[in-house]
C-alpha cells in the first residue's frame, strides 16, 4: 500500500494513493524493526539542489505486506523527519547519495546498512565492468524481479504525479529482500564483520564528500602560473637538446620561420620539429638516440612503439640526460593538465570549498578512491555545479584528491594552497609506516617486527639483505648515513618484492646488474621466512579456493576473478596427464606442453602479484574505515557535525579542520581513534599515528 504526504497535492488524480499526515507517518515509521529508504532529488549535487521526495517503506515478511510512504519535500518540511529518521535502521542502495541530502538539513543517521556497497563488498576483487551493481542488477541477480528504471532520468523534472509517486515508492519494496539474501551469504563467507565495517562507514564518506575542502584560489592561481613557466622551461631545454645533439644533426630540426606581414627583413630562426605531447614523434627521436621502443600490448599481445616512463627509463645509460629531459617535462605538463584550473572549476561558490567524489570500494582491494566516478563522460562531471557556474560540463570534473604530489618543492606547494577558512585550522593525521607495519604484522616476519620494536629504520634493514657485500661492515643503523644511495636501491627493490616482482624492473631502472638484483631477491625470501612462508601459505589456499583473505577477524576477502577457469584446466591435469605429458609431450614444446606453460604463467601472475600486496593494501583500508566510521560518530555524538569537518582521506591519513579553539582536542581524539582502530586488527606490532596542525594541508 502507498502512502503520500503531501499539502499540495490534488488526491483526486492520484487513485490508489493514500492520503497520510505527518504525524501519522512518523508513528508508522518509528513501529517498524528497519526502514527502507531512498530520496528523489532535484539534480545530483547535493549543495546546489534539493529533496523533492523521501521514500520509506517496510516489508512484513510475516504476512507478506508491503508498505510504502512518500513524503512531498516541496510541501512537507524533511525536518519534521530528523528524530524518526535518525532513530531508524535505514535501509538503501548507494545510500552516500541519499545522506549528503539529508546533512543540508541537519539530519544525521547513523545506522545504515547499504546494499550497493555491501554487493561490492560481496565481489570485492572483480571490475565493475565483470559485475553490474545498480539497484536494478543486484535485485535481478538475487531475486529474478527485474525493476523498471526508465523514469529515473526524468524524475527530477516531472511534477508529483501518480507515475511519479509510485516510481518513488517503488525504490523501497525489495531493499529488505536484497539485505536478507546479502545476510545470508555473508553468514555462509564468515565476513558479518565486514559488512559492519563497510555500513559504519558510509556516513563517513558522505559527510567527507559533503564538507569538501577549501582551496585558496589565489595560491593556487599562482602555482598554475609557476607551472606554466617550468613548462615553457623545460620544453626550451629540451628543444635545445635534441636540436644540437651530435647523433641527431638536423634531422628534427627546422630553420623555417613563417615571416610577418609587416617585417621587410624576417629573421629565419631554427626550431625544433617534435611536439612533445605526442608519442608518435617522439619514438623517431628515442629511436635515433639509440633507444628501443618495443613494448608488448597487454590487450592485443602485438609489439608497439612506446616512449611511456616503463620502456624507456629500464634503458639506464643509453642517454640519461634526454631521459631526464623528457620526463621532466611530460611531468610538468601532467602538472598543468591534472592540477589546473580543473580544481578551480570545482568549487562551489555556495560553500566556498571544492567537492569531490569518493568511492568507498574503489579498487579491487577494497582501498578508496577519489574522482572519475562511472565509466561514462557524464559520471566524470558535476552538470548540476556547471550548469550553476555557467560553464561546459566537460570543463568540472570530479578531481582525484588522493594522488596530490607530496613530496618535494612542487607537493608542498600545491598542497599548501588548501587551507583552512577564517578562524580554523587543518589538521593532518597519518599512520607512520603503516604499509610496512600492516606487512610486518600480516606477515609475522620476525625481522620487521623486531627491527620496528627496536627502533631501526625498515628501509635501512631491506638494505642490509639486498646489499650484504656493500654493506656487511655497516651497523644497519648507520646505512642511511654512510649509504643513502644503497637505501634509495632497496626502497625500489622492496617495493617491487611486495608487488610480486623479480628484480628486472628494479634493476633496469636503477642500472644495476640484472643478475645481481636476482640472487638479492631470491636472498630476501631466505632471510624473511615469515614473508616466505605466508606467501607460500596463501598462494596455496588461493588455488585450493579462488580468493584472498585481507582479514580473517572482518572476513575480508579478495577474489580472483579467473579463478574458476583456472582450476577448471588445472584440474584436467589428473596423475594419468602427468604420465602422458612425461611420455608423449615433456620437452618437444607441443601445443600440451604450451598449454601447460600457458596455464602455470596465469596463475603465477596472478599469484605473485597480489599474494602479498593484496592482504596489505585492503587491510591498510580496514583500519582507515574504522577510523574514520569511529571519529565521524565522535563528531556526531558530541555536536561537532558542522564544525569538524572531514576534508580528505589518502589511504593512511586522515585530513579535517576544525576551529582553532578546540585543535588540540581534535587532534588527539583523532591520533587516539587511529591507533585504537589499528590495534583491533594488527595486535603482534602498533601503529602510531601523528598529527599535524597548520593552516594549510602540511602531510
Amino acid at each position: 500500500m502507498i502512502y503520500l504526504v503531501s499539502t499540495g497535492a490534488d488526491f483526486s488524480k492520484l487513485p490508489d494513493i493514500h492520503k497520510m499526515s505527518v504525524k501519522e507517518s512518523i508513528e508508522m515509521i518509528a513501529g517498524w524493526p528497519v526502514v527502507q529508504f531512498d530520496t528523489e532529488t532535484t539534480g545530483l549535487d547535493p549543495r546546489i539542489c534539493h529533496l523533492k521526495l523521501m521514500q520509506f517503506g517496510y516489508k512484513d515478511f510475516n504476512t507478506g505486506k508491503e508498505t510504502e510512504i512518500v513524503v512531498d519535500c516541496s510541501s512537507i518540511d524533511p525536518k519534521l523527519y530528523k528524530e524518526v529518521i535518525e532513530h531508524s535502521y535505514l535501509i538503501g542502495h548507494n545510500l552516500k547519495f541519499d545522506l549528503k541530502f539529508l546533512y543540508n538539513y541537519g539530519i544525521v543517521p547513523l545506522k545504515v546498512y547499504d546494499t550497493m556497497i555491501i554487493e561490492q563488498l560481496l565481489y570485492l576483487g572483480y571490475l565493475p565492468s565483470q559485475v553490474k551493481m545498480n539497484l536494478h542488477d543486484v535485485l535481478f541477480r538475487y531475486t529474478g524481479i527485474e525493476l523498471d528504471k526508465s523514469m529515473q532520468k526524468h524524475i527530477a523534472t516531472k511534477k508529483l504525479s501518480l507515475e511519479s509517486v509510485k516510481y518513488a515508492a517503488n525504490d523501497v519494496v525489495y531493499l529488505q529482500d536484497i539485505r536478507r539474501a546479502q545476510m545470508a551469504l555473508g553468514k555462509e563467507r564468515n565476513c558479518l564483520n565486514a559488512f559492519v565495517i563497510e555500513n559504519r562507514f558510509v556516513p563517513a564518506i558522505a559527510y567527507l564528500e559533503w564538507c569538501g575542502i577549501h582551496l585558496d584560489e589565489e595560491k593556487w592561481k599562482k602555482k598554475m602560473a609557476d607551472d606554466q613557466v617550468f613548462l615553457e622551461t623545460t620544453r626550451t631545454e629540451l628543444d635545445e637538446y635534441v636540436m644540437t645533439h651530435p647523433k641527431l644533426g638536423k634531422k628534427f630540426v627546422s630553420d623555417f620561420s613563417q615571416p610577418s606581414l609587416w617585417d621587410d627583413n624576417p629573421e629565419y630562426v631554427p626550431s625544433c620539429t617534435v611536439e612533445w605531447d605526442s608519442p608518435k614523434q617522439v619514438v623517431p627521436v628515442a629511436k635515433a638516440l639509440g633507444f628501443s621502443t618495443e613494448k608488448r600490448d597487454k590487450k592485443t599481445r602485438r609489439l608497439t612503439d612506446s616512449v611511456d616512463e616503463s620502456t624507456l627509463t629500464n634503458q639506464k645509460g643509453v642517454d640519461d640526460e634526454f631521459l631526464r629531459l623528457y620526463f621532466e617535462y611530460k611531468g610538468a605538463a601532467k602538472t598543468i593538465s591534472s592540477y589546473g584550473q580543473g580544481h578551480l572549476n570545482l568549487i562551489n561558490p555556495l560553500t566556498g570549498r571544492l567537492h569531490t567524489e569518493f568511492h568507498q570500494i574503489g579498487t579491487v582491494t577494497g582501498r578508496m578512491s577519489s574522482g572519475g566516478g562511472d565509466d561514462s563522460e557524464r559520471g566524470k562531471m558535476n552538470v548540476d555545479l556547471a550548469r550553476f557556474k555557467h560553464l561546459d560540463p566537460k570543463q568540472v570534473r570530479f578531481v582525484n584528491l588522493q594522488n596530490l604530489p607530496s613530496r618535494g618543492s612542487s607537493g608542498k606547494i600545491t598542497r599548501a594552497c588548501f587551507t583552512s577558512t577564517p578562524g580554523n585550522v587543518f589538521i593532518s593525521c597519518d599512520f607512520s609506516s603503516e604499509e610496512s607495519r600492516v606487512s610486518a604484522n600480516v606477515w609475522n616476519e620476525k625481522s620487521l617486527l623486531d627491527a620496528f620494536e627496536q627502533g631501526i629504520d625498515t628501509h635501512n634493514l631491506y638494505a642490509k639483505i639486498f646489499f650484504p657485500e656493500e654493506l656487511k661492515d655497516v651497523d644497519v643503523k648507520d646505512v642511511k648515513k654512510v649509504r643513502p644511495d644503497l637505501r634509495q636501491n632497496a626502497k625500489s627493490l622492496e617495493f617491487e618484492a611486495a608487488y610480486g616482482g623479480k628484480g628486472y624492473t628494479s634493476a633496469a631502472k636503477l642500472g644495476l646488474d640484472t643478475q645481481t638484483v636476482l640472487n638479492s631477491m631470491a636472498q630476501l625470501q631466505k632471510v624473511m621466512k615469515g614473508m616466505a612462508a605466508y606467501k607460500k601459505k596463501a598462494a596455496k589456499f588461493v588455488k585450493e579456493h579462488g580468493y584472498i583473505v585481507i582479514n580473517e577477524q572482518t572476513g575480508h576477502r579478495i577474489y580472483w576473478p579467473e579463478w574458476s577457469a583456472w582450476r577448471a584446466v588445472e584440474d584436467t591435469f589428473d596423475s594419468n596427464f602427468w604420465e602422458d605429458f612425461r611420455i608423449y609431450h615433456q620437452g618437444t614444446g607441443d601445443e600440451v606442453c604450451q598449454k601447460v606453460a600457458q596455464h602455470r604463467k596465469d596463475g603465477e601472475d596472478w599469484l605473485e602479484k597480489n599474494v602479498l600486496n593484496y592482504p596489505i593494501q585492503g587491510g591498510s583500508a580496514i583500519v582507515l574505515k574504522q577510523a574514520a566510521a569511529d571519529l565521524f560518530e565522535w563528531v556526531v555524538r558530541n555536536n561537532l557535525f558542522n564544525k569538524v569537518l572531514f576534508c580528505v582521506f589518502v589511504h593512511d591519513e586522515i585530513d579535517c579542520e576544525c576551529p582553532e579553539p578546540i585543535a588540540g582536542i581534535v587532534t588527539k581524539k583523532v591520533e587516539q581513534i587511529m591507533e585504537r582502530a589499528a590495534g583491533r586488527f594488527y595486535k603482534r606490532l602498533p601503529i602510531p599515528s601523528e598529527g599535524a596542525v597548520n593552516t594549510y594541508w602540511v602531510h
